[in-house]
């Protein structure tokens, strides 16, 4: 990956839109076909029956072929996926100054000590009227995918993963769930249509990530992606890995793996694709691996984009948009066709750009070529009033050998947003943090940065969600969201995106973490997230949304049944730990309208020892 120029276009705005909106900047990318390549093919079918004769056989050899509640297979290995993010300046990280406040609150009450204490960084005020929360919802769902289902995948061959990162693909009658290092197919009355929850190493056709019996790793995949595209009726699950050693010790590389069905049955067989991500050329401080991955896709191009990061000393390097030709995946091309585009960290916008995805039956915007729209925020500063909407033009040349695209970008004046501190929970019985010496204290929850968390497009919007600082009726500071909805417009080459409409997400004395929305083609959709706080046990949750009114009325999906109580968050005996949530929820439209979410919460299920989340899949039909 090399270094792009940028150019800056000046024109003229309406006044009211602030300085950093007035100028255009434009990049180029460069050729990456060859960079992914098919490598082998899997059927996820033959695995599952495979893995579910091999579980079967154990039990009949006297082999524990499942753990007991609350114990674990020796050694239980657990990794918590650090959440990287570039330095702030000026002054402290939020999350810095919260480890300070909570070491130095311990006599006050929980609720108030971890939420806005004296000692914080405080953030100018997102202003918010509450919303009201009631028990019944116009919604059905499920249980997805547990961390001990997660666990125990490839013959238990799987490590304890915090967070739960989950998304969610539904079409041709299916749904298809990926949480962290493994997947499931259902059909879209919840019946599990394989039988046995795969790991994620098993679909890219990977040795296992530890061999429980050996201790020896192999690949660990996280940033779990997956989608469905309606237009070529192909199935995508989507990694990345910074390599490691037989000991887990981390190399200087790292991978992309891409599985992309044959078929519409996403139970059937997959093209596997390989791409080295780890960017030796680049001189601002690799060897380099991808994280965070996000997806979206237009009518001609799948877009997968990154933030890269030092392999050795994770200091954040620069954000990539890979562009694939989507004919070319889904004809099973052997290099599909593809173009990379590096953006330095020059602005503090060049991070965590989600692109958007069109939901079956709205129009894709077919000017200019094909465009393909993507948004970010300010992940410089701990606090902004802007985001940043990019636009790459011209993806029908992906139709060809030789694409021809360009990459547009400009600011917009917004509603002001800055990272939120932690969520405090619902006291309740901890299972796991009883049993460790000396007793764990009741977790905390990450609550995230402020990165853009989803995008969609849907009716010539853009539909936006990212988690921000808000105050309640109290005043007193929360875990909360924000929402967006842009008009993007490209004129003779200008690009423009005006706000239609935004608000905050907020409940009183509570916390919502990780919204996510989707917009079906009649302008009607939801936000889906976590409810959790002193009133609620991590739940999943959900609010309708439409283009000219938002409700005001939180629907719980699935209430939850206890605190988290994961290994994240017993770090510092005797001191609450902050446990990592789902970096992420999903929500996603079907062909009929109906919206489709996941997100994570604690159900009443079975748990292993280390870990009780689980995930809940919910369908909304506006």
């Amino acid at each position: 990956m090399k270094f792009l120029a940028i150019s800056a276009i000046a024109f003229a705005l309406p006044a009211s839109w602030s300085l950093r909106a007035q100028s255009q900047s434009v990049y180029s990318g460069a050729s990456a076909t060859g960079q992914l390549v098919l490598t082998r093919t899997v059927n996820l079918s033959l695995k599952a029956q495979n893995r579910s004769a091999s579980v079967a056989a154990s039990k009949l050899n006297g082999r524990p072929a499942a753990l007991s509640a609350g114990t674990s297979v020796q050694p239980d290995p657990g990794k918590a996926i650090p959440l990287l993010r570039p330095p702030f300046s000026p002054g402290r990280s939020p999350r810095a100054a919260t480890a300070e406040s909570m070491a130095g609150s311990m006599a006050e009450s929980m609720s108030e000590s971890m939420i806005g204490s004296p000692n914080r960084v405080h953030t100018t005020p997102s202003l918010a009227q509450s919303l009201t929360v009631v028990p019944q919802t116009q919604a059905s769902g499920f249980n997805g995918i547990t961390h001990a289902q997660q666990r125990l995948a490839n013959n238990q061959n799987q490590f304890s993963v915090e967070p739960p990162s989950q998304a969610i693909a539904v079409g041709n009658g299916f749904v298809l769930e990926g949480v962290n290092n493994a997947v499931q197919v259902y059909d879209t009355a919840g019946t599990p249509l394989l039988p046995t929850v795969l790991s994620s190493n098993e679909v890219f056709g990977l040795a296992p990530a530890i061999d429980q019996n050996t201790g020896i790793n192999g690949v660990f995949p996280t940033d779990m992606r997956v989608f469905f595209d309606s237009g070529s009726v192909r199935w995508f699950i989507l990694q990345r890995a910074q390599d490691n050693d037989s000991g887990g010790n981390p190399l200087p590389f790292s991978h992309l793996y891409l599985a992309v069905s044959q078929t519409g049955d996403p139970t059937g067989t997959y093209n596997i694709y390989v791409m080295d991500t780890t960017d030796t050329q680049n001189f601002f401080g690799c060897p380099c691996f991808a994280d965070y991955l996000q997806i979206g896709a237009d009518q001609y191009g799948f877009y997968i984009t990154a933030n890269e990061y030092n392999a050795f000393f994770p200091f954040f390097v620069d954000a990539t948009i890979l562009a694939i030709s989507k004919n070319s995946l889904a004809s099973g091309a052997s290099t599909p066709t593809a173009v990379l585009f590096t953006l330095a960290f020059a602005t503090g916008y060049e991070f965590a750009i989600q692109p958007a995805s069109t939901p079956p039956g709205a129009s894709n915007f077919v000017a200019n070529g094909g465009v393909e729209f993507f948004v970010s925020s300010q992940a410089r500063f701990a606090i902004d009033s802007s985001l940043a909407v990019w636009a790459m033009t011209n993806t029908s040349t992906l139709l060809t050998p030789t694409p021809n695209l360009q990459l547009l970008q400009i600011n917009i004046a917004t509603q002001t947003y800055s990272i939120p501190d932690i969520a405090n929970q619902r006291p309740g019985p901890i299972p796991y943090g009883a049993s460790l010496t000396p007793p764990g204290v009741l977790e905390v929850l990450d609550g995230s940065d402020d990165r853009v968390l989803s995008v969609c497009y849907s009716g010539g919007r853009l539909y936006v969600t990212l988690a921000t600082t808000v105050f309640d009726s109290s005043n007193r500071q929360r875990v909360g969201g924000a929402y967006f909805i842009l008009s993007p417009s490209l004129r003779s080459g200008l690009l423009a995106a005006p706000v239609l409409r935004q608000g905050y997400l907020q409940v009183d004395g509570n916390h919502l973490l990780r919204p996510a929305i989707a917009v079906n083609p009649q302008g009607l959709g939801a936000i889906v997230f976590t409810l959790v706080g002193p009133d609620y046990y991590p739940s999943a949750a959900f609010l309708p949304i439409g283009v000219t009114s938002t409700s005001s009325t939180i629907q719980i999906a699935a209430p939850g049944f206890a605190p988290e109580d994961g290994f994240s968050g017993y770090t510092d005996p005797g001191l609450p730990g902050i446990a990592r949530w789902g970096d992420y929820s999903g929500a996603v439209v079907a062909a009929d309208g109906s919206i489709w979410m996941v997100t994570e919460y604690i159900p009443n299920a079975f748990r292993t020892q280390k870990a009780n989340w689980g995930t809940y899949v919910i369908r909304y039909k506006p």
